[in-house]
């Protein structure tokens, strides 16, 4: 589970071709060596716990950081993390092992299960696989509703823009549903069938299968990166849904990764047949089959998993007969994991971008903008950054990774959004409906005045957001989350609503109205509602 990220790199990259695997215990010895090491000597102190297993037994386990950085208590293997997203292949399990005794049909209509599931359209009906594989064209992710069974009556009268299996478009809408059609059939909450059919034939003991405040003292403190860069813990919300909504340590994660080495069979008795067992590890579009991201022609399966400041990653190598898991409790160091993973299985990481938070210093720039204005970006005295712009000193705070703002200013908030060039120098910026470019640099097309009442911040109530800045880049009206700098371009289909320019199939629209003093006060992100918010 995502809190409402769009696009989702599940795949851990590998450049060309495998390194020399080693063979043997020694060399596997080698490499269990190096990967506790890597653990252990990890920078921070959010918790890390990484546990790999055979098709037979525990390997290893190695922990770094703290479970809780404030209170100073280690992680161990026995701690307990939320781990996300990789819910989702427990959910497909579950369903599949439905299909073995014919009570579910991957291929049939969602409303089989669900009478009350109707969305519009002319294509053909959704149903459960093209749930499980993120085909179905549905939004992603309704924050006001998650975890409740309204979102059924939510994505009432919902028009996907193709059919089912055309385009691979995360959702985790799609898989909440699942878990409701899991419960149609097995008339049981969805937590206790992910209990019954496969936490407890797995000796899962210290699994949950749902996010209660019963557990709030007895799991790791999550954190997430503050807009200053630093740590901050991690808004608590519970969470019951079939997305993502597992608590488990890296060692009972183990137990579930054997039974996938094993095709579906596990010491008390087979899961999975082997036929449902193919279906899920079959590829339906962009490399991802029920439940599971796909690669090496088919040998491996593994995903990610973000929660509520929680990271986790889990990967089986089914020929080499090796599982991998990785918890933590905070911002993921995506370079550790993929050397992490190289090591385990004999790859070269790919290169990792740049993602480290640059100082004040990597935001001095002098920029013109529409009628001459310039904007100059200094550092301060104090490691803040100040703008000079018509005569007026700006001190600006951090507000996202390439985003600085002004919250009191006589003519209310100012957010700064950054870009830069391939070189990774400041190339432009913007603020509102503005972009402002390096001197001598050719200022792109001024943005229709119609977009001038709807940039802003917007944000929903709760725990979950979502929260969104609106802009012009370039002249074009453009959205990022406020907790990410991905521009994301929209077109207008019709006055006031809006849909993402790329990939054109996208289902996630946007829809402003309730104008009042000259500014929209209202957006509809794909169903949920945000307001307007006097924040940069």
């Amino acid at each position: 589970m995502t809190r409402l990220l769009l696009f989702f790199a599940f795949a851990v990259g590998f450049a060309g071709v495998a390194a020399a695997t080693e063979s043997g215990n020694a060399g596997r010895d080698a490499a269990l060596a190096d990967i506790r090491a890597m653990v252990e000597g990890a920078e921070g102190d959010v918790a890390l716990v990484v546990a790999i297993t055979d098709r037979d037994r525990l390997l290893m386990t190695a922990s770094h950081g703290y479970a809780d950085i404030d209170r100073r208590v280690p992680a161990t293997p026995d701690t307990r993390f939320a781990i996300g997203s990789i819910s989702k292949s427990f959910t497909a399990v579950a369903l599949m092992q439905m299909s073995d005794e014919g009570r579910f049909d991957p291929d049939a209509p969602v409303a089989r299960y669900l009478p009350d599931f109707r969305p519009r359209g002319t294509y053909a009906p959704i149903t459960g696989g093209a749930l499980m594989s993120h085909t179905s064209g549905l939004p992603n992710y309704l924050a006001h509703v998650a975890s409740m069974r309204f979102l059924v009556t939510a994505l009432e009268g919902f028009e996907p823009r193709y059919a089912p299996g055309a385009h691979f478009w995360y959702s985790n809408s799609g898989y909440q549903l699942l878990g409701y059609v899991a419960e149609a059939i097995d008339k049981r909450p969805f937590p206790l069938i992910l209990q019954r059919r496969i936490l407890d034939p797995l000796g899962m003991a210290a699994t949950s299968p749902q996010i209660d405040d019963r557990l709030r003292r007895r799991i790791a403190t999550s954190y997430e990166r503050a807009p200053d860069g630093g740590l901050a813990v991690a808004p608590w919300f519970e969470h019951i849904a079939a997305d993502g909504a597992i608590v488990s340590t890296a060692p009972d994660m183990t137990a579930y990764a054997r039974m996938l080495l094993a095709r579906g069979n596990a010491p008390r008795g087979r899961l999975l047949s082997e036929r449902a067992f193919a279906r899920i590890v079959t590829p339906v579009r962009d490399d991802y089959g029920y439940g599971f991201d796909i690669a090496d022609g088919g040998r491996m399966l593994f995903h990610t998993g973000s929660i509520a400041g929680f990271q986790a990653y889990f990967a089986v190598h089914l020929e080499q007969g090796l599982g991998l898991v990785i918890l933590g409790n905070g911002p993921a160091d995506r370079a550790l994991r993929e050397r992490i993973v190289g090591r385990l299985f004999g790859r070269t990481p790919a290169p990792q971008p740049d993602l480290a938070w640059r100082e004040p210093t990597g935001f001095a720039a002098r920029l013109v903008g529409p009628d001459g204005r310039t904007l100059w970006f200094r550092p301060g005295p104090a490691g803040e950054l100040l703008v000079d712009d018509r005569g007026e000193t700006l001190t600006l705070a951090r507000i996202g990774r390439e985003a600085w703002g002004a919250h009191l200013t006589p003519t209310g908030p100012r957010a700064y959004l950054f870009f830069r060039d391939a070189s990774g120098k400041v190339s432009d910026i913007v603020e509102g409906d503005m972009t402002f470019v390096r001197e001598g640099a050719a200022l792109p097309s001024a943005a229709p005045p119609a977009y001038r009442p709807l940039v802003g911040r917007y944000a929903a109530h709760g725990e979950e957001g979502p929260s969104v800045r609106i802009y012009a880049h370039g002249g074009k009206l453009t959205m990022s989350y406020a907790d990410s700098s991905l521009p994301i371009p929209l077109i207008e289909e019709l006055p006031g609503r809006f849909r993402f320019a790329t990939p054109a199939y996208a289902p996630e629209w946007l829809q402003f109205d309730a104008v009042a003093g000259g500014k929209a006060q209202r957006l509809v992100l794909s169903g949920v509602p945000l307001y307007r918010i006097d924040l940069p």
